[in-house]
């Protein structure tokens, strides 16, 4: 069984953990699996956790998530007497009945000590790990069911757990890891870890002030939300962490530019920045993307085509509370046929998704929609005809200014008196 890391893992576990350059993170990759040919069990371990997908790994490094590959690494490493991959197999379910019964260690508490011993030695990475030991509750698996009883509900649990978690994730921490910083943010708010709120801030500006472009980018939410006077700090946090190789944040880069928040007002600079974060997946920005094209804003030239195409990555990328936002411009597209083929069908079904939420839409779609749904009503379009309705969508879209309301409302006519209700007319 494995003592302390190997130098080749130490600086392996620096290099991919701590450094957030995707460059360097191949060269710790690499180093890792010449430790692992020469029979390091750690290494195995951290190899596999390179392909366990984000919650273990930047995934700015570029580490193509493979379960099965991260699964007979682990249990590798675990026959050949990793502390640390008994651990991770323990966190994420891929230690089974088969593997502990033929792992070296006598015990899985056994495995924990030694992680302790590193811990207490200053090891960053097995602070963290006895850290997340007790966070994440896998301290009674180790410990047994007599320690379990002692709790009667969860809060009980935590409120032992949470100040022991919080100290281990601080030494992390102070020795440059930022990898607990989630679970730390988690105990704070839980009110559980007797963590105030300058020993708090204290640790995340700490780290937002390192390597890690994801804390970087949170701090700057962080000030955005707390604190009033700090729009200009809260910008340059996202900036640099745009700058440091997060592309998801340029999407809050875009939003000050958009907004004049901490900088000077430039849609243009928006655009730039939305554009960058929606091609790299985020689909606030897509959506943002989309509007610009779909309404011509800044010096973008309208182009329902282009509008199309990022309205429909944002609705399918976007939880489903908030599709309605392109849902509105997508019905407008799919009702005109603007940017794709006319179908009113498709332009009913997503006008549904927004009717009980027309009024949240800005100007000036709300408007826009509102017309939509009176077209839909009053001329059975996608839907059965509802001229009542219809016109009552007309005229909350009027109040809002719409020409093209008054105009199809103009088609319509009320019988002598009111009587027998609205009638179109051509």
């Amino acid at each position: 069984m494995n003592g302390k890391y190997s130098a080749e893992v130490i600086r392996a576990i620096d290099m991919i953990w701590k450094s957030f350059d995707p460059e360097e993170m191949k060269r710790g990759y690499a180093l890792l699996e010449r430790a692992a040919e020469r029979g390091d069990a750690d290494a195995l371990c951290y190899l596999a956790r390179c392909h366990m997908g984000e919650e273990y790994v930047w995934s700015g490094g570029g580490f193509e998530t493979d379960e099965d590959k991260s699964s007979a690494l682990l249990k590798e490493s675990i026959l050949k007497g990793s502390a640390s991959g008994v651990l991770c197999a323990l966190r994420n379910e891929n230690l089974t009945p088969s593997v502990e019964c033929d792992m070296p260690f006598g015990s899985l508490k056994e495995a924990y000590e030694e992680i302790l011993r590193q811990a207490r030695d200053g090891d960053a990475f097995c602070l963290y790990m006895a850290a997340n030991v007790l966070f994440w509750g896998d301290y009674l698996v180790i410990e047994g069911e007599a320690e379990a009883d002692k709790y009667a509900d969860v809060d009980e649990y935590y409120a032992f757990a949470y100040p022991l978690a919080a100290e281990l994730y601080e030494k992390s921490f102070e020795a440059g890891l930022s990898a607990g910083f989630g679970n730390y943010r988690t105990i704070y708010e839980s009110e559980l870890g007797d963590i105030d709120s300058d020993r708090f801030e204290s640790y995340f500006e700490l780290l937002a002030d390192g390597k890690d472009p994801m804390i970087c980018n949170d701090y700057g939410k962080y000030l955005e939300d707390e604190y009033e006077d700090c729009a200009e700090e809260a910008f340059g946090y996202y900036k640099r962490a745009f700058d440091m190789g997060d592309a998801q944040s340029a999407y809050n880069v875009a939003v000050c530019y958009a907004r004049g928040y901490g900088v000077d007002e430039d849609l243009d600079e928006a655009f730039r920045y939305y554009k960058i974060a929606a091609e790299a997946g985020h689909p606030r920005a897509q959506f943002a993307v989309g509007n610009f094209y779909f309404s011509g804003r800044g010096n973008v030239t309208r182009d329902y085509a282009e509008a199309f195409r990022w309205l429909c990555r944002a609705y399918d990328n976007l939880d489903e509370e908030d599709r309605w936002e392109p849902a509105a411009e997508l019905a407008i597209l799919h009702q005109d046929g603007l940017g794709t083929a006319q179908d009113d069908e498709m332009a009913f079904r997503l006008l549904s998704e927004i009717e009980d939420r027309v009024d949240d839409v800005w100007e000036p779609l709300d408007a826009m929609a509102l017309n939509a749904l009176g077209v839909a009503y009053a001329f059975g379009r996608g839907t059965e005809e509802d001229i009542e309705k219809g016109i009552a969508y007309f005229d909350r879209a009027i109040e809002y200014g719409s020409e093209a309301a008054a105009r199809n409302k103009a088609r319509f006519k009320r019988s002598v008196f009111g009587l027998g209700g609205w009638k179109r007319i051509n």
